[in-house]
């Protein structure tokens, strides 16, 4: 069994960050007023950048199901269930400009299609690697070669990302 971390953040855990940042600054700001709230407003912040930057555990290489873990938050991807996996590179506008290599596993479930995502941010030298073939140096892409090793005919490789415009 393989086991690596990866940075990608359930969306609920976001929103729960946030909720737990704002209501470190209104504790603080109703014990000491006014004043605290720089204070709450710091204390806060560390809380959500804590939380944000805790990463997703993925364990893999036994059977056909990969568990992930956040925190206490824990779910699997049964690869018999899923339709198709690709894997893509994305590009994050808002903040620093940076990019993320996504491995994606889309399912229907009740005539829903819906995905379950991976990723985790890149750099310039990652990127140089996918673009010189060498991007099973990611150490994300062993998650994508492994489920490709077990369907192959449900590997869709690179996938274009969507825009936002």
């Amino acid at each position: 069994m393989k086991k690596l971390k990866v940075s990608y953040i359930p969306p609920l855990a976001i929103k729960i960050s946030i909720l737990i940042w704002a209501a470190v600054v209104c504790t603080v700001v109703y014990f000491t007023d006014e004043i605290g709230l720089p204070i709450g407003i710091l204390l806060g912040l560390a809380a959500y950048v804590a939380f944000s930057n805790m990463g997703t555990t993925v364990e893999f290489g036994s059977g056909s199901v990969i568990n992930c873990k956040y925190l206490f938050y824990k779910w699997k991807i049964n690869l018999d269930n899923i339709e198709n996996f690709s894997y893509s590179i994305g590009a994050h506008l808002a903040g620093s400009n940076s990019y993320s290599f996504d491995v994606r596993f889309h399912y229907n479930e009740n005539g829903v299609e819906d995905c379950y995502k991976l990723n985790t941010k890149i750099g310039r030298e990652d990127i140089r690697r996918c673009m010189d073939g060498e991007s099973s140096k990611l150490e994300i892409m062993q998650i994508y070669r492994y489920a490709e090793r077990l369907y192959p005919e449900k590997a869709k490789g690179y996938v274009q990302p969507e825009s936002i415009f």
